[in-house]
């Protein structure tokens, strides 16, 4: 039975991401065929799919992912931050196709704009998924020390010290490029801006709890971009 819920899951969130951006557009007075005559826009709709699909899915193999883990090293204000960075990213969604197809505020760059966001909108998808799943039973969407907490280095850790983090960054500036969308921009710049508050609690929670181990780490890795932020 869970099998089957996590599946009706997907596919709605699946149909949910592809609505948004369709309807948004229409809202902004676009007709589809005009949505689908810019390759760049169609082809974030198919983006979309495989990684709305698998969220639930590596929800489930992950287990509780809304774990508060040990409360004693909870840190509650950033339970705040979670609805607050999901309004401002559908806010961004929705505003992104709008004004695209009202042609109002709209990015310079044309099509390789476009296609530069698309790329970066990849990336940062494939870390959505990638860095909770390689975390596993470690990973919560509230800043918090699990139980038998050890420090991961390896993976898309390797490089990054928050790829999740950076991938949601990356997908939240990369969807308004797509549609060349200054509305969507400001919005994304306000979602990132929530990450970085963050980053910076949860990297205070690491240092306290591990110590010379996590200030080794932090110097030889980056926070959102390798080598360089």
């Amino acid at each position: 039975m869970n099998k089957c819920k996590t599946l009706i899951t997907s596919i709605l969130l699946v149909a949910f991401a592809t609505a948004v951006p369709l309807v948004s557009w229409s809202l902004g007075g676009g007709d589809l065929s005009a949505f689908a005559r810019e390759p760049a826009r169609l082809l974030l709709v198919f983006v979309n799919a495989p990684f709305f699909f698998a969220a639930p899915l590596a929800a489930r193999r992950i287990g509780n992912v809304a774990s508060k883990g040990d409360r004693q090293e909870h840190m509650r204000r950033q339970d705040w931050m979670v609805p607050l960075s999901t309004a401002l990213s559908l806010a961004l969604a929705v505003l992104s196709p709008w004004s695209d197809a009202a042609g109002v505020w709209t990015l310079p760059g044309g099509a390789a704009l476009r296609w530069i966001g698309l790329g970066i909108y990849t990336v940062g998808g494939v870390l959505m998924v990638w860095a909770p799943l390689h975390l596993g039973a470690l990973f919560s969407i509230r800043v918090t020390i699990q139980e038998s907490h050890h420090l991961v280095t390896d993976g898309p850790y390797t490089l990054l010290r928050h790829p999740r983090y950076a991938g949601c960054v990356y997908w939240g500036l990369a969807l308004p490029l797509v549609f060349l969308s200054l509305p969507g921009l400001i919005a994304a710049l306000l979602y990132s801006l929530t990450f970085v508050w963050r980053i910076r609690d949860e990297e205070l929670l690491l240092a306290e709890h591990f110590g010379d181990a996590w200030r080794s780490y932090a110097r030889r890795t980056k926070r959102l971009i390798p080598y360089v932020l």
